[in-house]
C-alpha cells in the first residue's frame, strides 16, 4: 500500500487526483492541502506520504522550492498546467510531472513508474552489498573500479558526479540521486542537496559544518539532519543520560 497525499492551490486538481487514487489499487491517499505549509507536518508525522502529489504554481513557495524541503521524505510527483516547468520539475528529483488536465491514463503511468522502482530498491536492499562498483569514465570504454570504503565523499556537477576517494577523484555521467539508489543506505548518506559522504570516512561534525578525513568540510543541509543523526546513533557510544540528537 502507498500512501499518497496532494498540495494544490486548486480545489478541481485536487479532487480530481483524489478521485484517482481511491480508484487505483494499492493506493491511499492520506489527505490534501491547499496550503503548501501544511505537507512539513505530515511529513513529521507517524504515517509519512510515499508519493506527494505537488503542484508548482502556488502562492507563497512554489512547489519547485517546497520540493527542495521534502523530497528526502516523499517522493514527488509534479501537476501543473505550465508545461514549461518540466525541466526544472526533473532537477529536483521529481518521478515524473503530469501537465494539466491530468488523464488517469497518465496517472497511473507515472504510478507504475513508481512502483516499479520501488521494487528495485527492494531488492537491493536484500541482497549483500558488492565491495565495489564500476563508473564509466571519461574515455570510450573505460571502466573504473572503486571500492565502497576507498569512497570519501560524493559530489554532484548537474548531470554529472565527482567521486572523490582516497586515491583520487573520478567523475562520471550519473546524477546524485542516481548514486544514491545504489549506494548502501547505511554508509552512502546525503548530508547536502550536492554531497553524499561515506559514514566510514567522517572525521568530525560541529554544528552544521562536517569535516571528512580528507579535511574537507562540508555544510550539513537542515533537510537532511535528522536522516544523517537516526544513522549515526546506531554507532555511537555515549552516557544513557544524554539525548543524542542534541549535538
Amino acid at each position: 500500500m502507498l500512501h499518497c497525499y496532494i498540495v494544490d492551490d486548486e480545489v478541481p486538481s485536487i479532487e480530481i487526483i483524489s478521485d484517482y487514487i481511491n480508484q487505483t489499487k494499492n493506493l491511499r491517499l492520506l489527505g490534501s492541502s491547499t496550503r503548501p505549509h501544511d505537507i512539513i507536518d505530515i511529513i513529521s508525522g507517524p504515517v509519512k506520504p510515499d508519493i506527494t502529489f505537488l503542484d508548482i504554481d502556488m502562492p507563497a513557495i512554489n512547489g519547485l522550492e517546497l520540493a527542495g524541503i521534502i523530497n528526502h521524505y516523499t517522493s514527488i510527483i509534479f501537476i501543473s498546467a505550465y508545461p514549461e516547468y518540466g525541466a526544472e520539475a526533473f532537477e529536483k528529483d521529481a518521478y515524473d510531472f503530469l501537465p494539466k488536465p491530468i488523464s488517469y491514463a497518465r496517472f497511473m503511468q507515472a504510478i507504475v513508474k513508481i512502483k516499479n522502482r520501488i521494487q528495485v530498491n527492494q531488492k537491493g536492499a536484500n541482497r549483500v552489498p558488492d565491495e565495489y562498483f564500476f563508473i564509466k569514465g571519461g574515455r570510450k570504454g573505460q571502466l573504473i573500479k572503486i571500492y565502497f570504503y576507498d569512497v570519501l565523499y560524493i559530489e554532484s556537477m548537474e548531470n554529472f558526479v565527482k567521486v572523490h576517494t582516497i586515491k583520487g577523484k573520478f567523475v562520471t555521467y550519473l546524477t546524485l540521486k542516481e548514486l544514491e539508489f545504489k549506494l548502501d543506505k547505511e554508509n552512502f548518506i546525503r548530508v547536502h542537496k550536492c554531497f553524499m559522504i561515506n559514514i566510514d570516512r567522517l572525521q568530525s561534525i560541529e554544528g552544521n559544518q562536517i569535516v571528512m578525513e580528507d579535511q574537507k568540510q562540508l555544510v550539513l543541509g537542515g533537510v537532511f539532519r535528522n536522516r544523517l543523526i537516526e544513522v549515526l546513533n546506531t554507532k555511537m557510544v555515549i552516557s544513557d543520560r544524554i539525548n543524542p540528537a542534541r549535538f
